[in-house]
């Protein structure tokens, strides 16, 4: 038997491990064009500020393709023939294969201005935008970082870190709608301008300016929709020697158009429970695979650890197991900047594409306090008497504590008499207590 894994980050190489454990014999290729070895994304950034070299960021030694006789292609795939079960390269070589995990991830969301394309512009979700940014950013430039999530505060970051002069762009009228409600939004926002960072809320970028010879000059704004305060006249041009565009990202599978595997909309791979593709003997896992979520839509999983989970079942799929992929509760952690992040559960998001306020059902209801003084703050969202979501900026909390009092069905007076067990015991850090001046239960 022939395994083909086109991809090789966490959701194939996850797979390819599941399927040299069952399977001794079989032989396992894995085919990348970006880099040899499994290394973990999300350390993109520690990369770029120097904390860490890029083989500080693989999980697994070098040796592990040799003693686990993976195969390896480092070359980039131009099409897939379904029937004849073959995959081409750029190159226009073949790869034949008996069973098929497509594991190839996102790629950048392309910068939609006018004036755009050309020296100056920049993503940063592959190694190859690590590398591209790193050579152009110098200190003293001026660089402007646009779109409003986690990609495009870590560039922030990491640029102002390097001496740059940043400006952060964001179409929404707050910062991470998709996460946050506006009291949220509005602490991270303080918190990333006491750290230098002119922080831009509800415009469009209309325009990128270049030069005579092509030079990136600045970008243009305008009103996004339903801004929540107009455009100051002098605020709407923003000088920059660097652009970054960090608007989202778009399954990597424009050589798949031919295919005839069934995409959807935005270009993912319609995958059923257990993760197969609508052709025979192909099976697709991670950010490129549309999966169905917990109410009912369907979209791609785009975190670190779903694509882990839908590689292992992919591979028990392809081993004839009879896996399903059932995701759990949600949850996720980050940094915004140093402010600790920690969701869990459904936390409803408050604000559309378009900026216009949304809201929840009526049996939907918010525990949110404050602590007076500081950039740190717990939202504990409620069903009826239920806790069914918790957003928690400033501290670090244990999330398996959070998922299991969701699942449990806990009501609010129950988690807020043992919420303190949650958080992490992290020696001279504040500890939770509830302020006088927060809600009831």
């Amino acid at each position: 038997m022939h395994y083909v894994i086109v991809g090789n980050g966490v959701g194939g190489m996850e797979a390819a491990l599941a399927l040299r454990r069952q399977d001794g014999e079989a032989r396992i290729t894995l085919v990348s064009d970006e880099h040899d070895h499994f290394y973990s994304r999300t350390a993109l950034m520690y990369v770029f500020a120097g904390q860490m070299r890029v083989r500080d960021t693989e999980p697994y030694d070098r040796g592990l393709y040799e003693r686990l006789r993976f195969e390896r292609v480092r070359e980039r795939m131009a099409g897939l023939d379904t029937q004849g079960k073959s995959l081409r390269s750029d190159g226009a070589g073949t790869l034949g294969y008996d069973r098929l995990l497509l594991a190839v991830g996102s790629r950048a969301r392309p910068a939609p201005w006018p004036g755009a394309a050309g020296s100056g512009l920049h993503y940063f979700v592959t190694l190859r935008d690590l590398e591209g940014l790193d050579r152009e950013a110098r200190p003293g430039l001026r660089a402007a970082v646009v779109g409003g999530g986690l990609i495009g505060v870590e560039v922030a970051e990491i640029l102002l870190a390097r001496g740059l002069k940043v400006t952060f762009v964001v179409r929404e009228n707050w910062y991470f709608p998709l996460a946050l409600d506006e009291r949220e939004a509005r602490m991270v926002a303080e918190h990333l301008r006491a750290h230098g960072v002119d922080v831009r809320l509800g415009v469009n970028v209309e325009e990128v300016r270049r030069g005579p010879e092509g030079a990136l000059t600045g970008v243009r704004l305008g009103d996004a929709p339903r801004a929540s305060a107009p455009l100051a006249p002098d605020a709407a041009e923003v000088p920059c020697d660097l652009l970054v565009c960090a608007i989202g990202v778009v399954p990597n599978t424009g050589f798949l158009a031919t295919s005839g595997l069934r995409l959807s909309k935005g270009g993912a791979i319609e995958v059923d429970e257990a993760l197969r593709a609508s052709a025979a003997d192909v099976w697709a896992a991670g950010d490129c695979a549309n999966v169905t979520w917990a109410d009912g839509t369907r979209r791609p999983e785009q975190l670190w650890y779903t694509a882990r989970d839908q590689g292992r079942v992919a591979a028990a799929s392809m081993l004839g197991d009879g896996a399903t992929y059932r995701r759990g509760t949600w949850y996720n952690s980050a940094k915004f900047f140093d402010l600790e992040y920690t969701t869990a559960g459904w936390v409803p998001v408050r604000l559309d594409w378009d900026n216009a306020p949304l809201d929840p059902r009526p049996d939907v209801s918010d525990w949110f306090q404050r602590s007076p003084g500081r950039f740190d703050s717990q939202r504990i969202v409620c069903k009826g008497e239920r806790v069914v979501g918790f957003n928690m900026l400033g501290g670090r909390w244990n999330h398996e504590r959070l998922l299991d009092w969701i699942d449990s069905r806990r009501t609010l007076r129950f988690v807020l008499d043992h919420l303190a067990e949650a958080q992490f015991d992290e020696e001279l850090s504040p500890r939770w207590r509830r302020h006088p001046a927060a809600p009831s239960t």
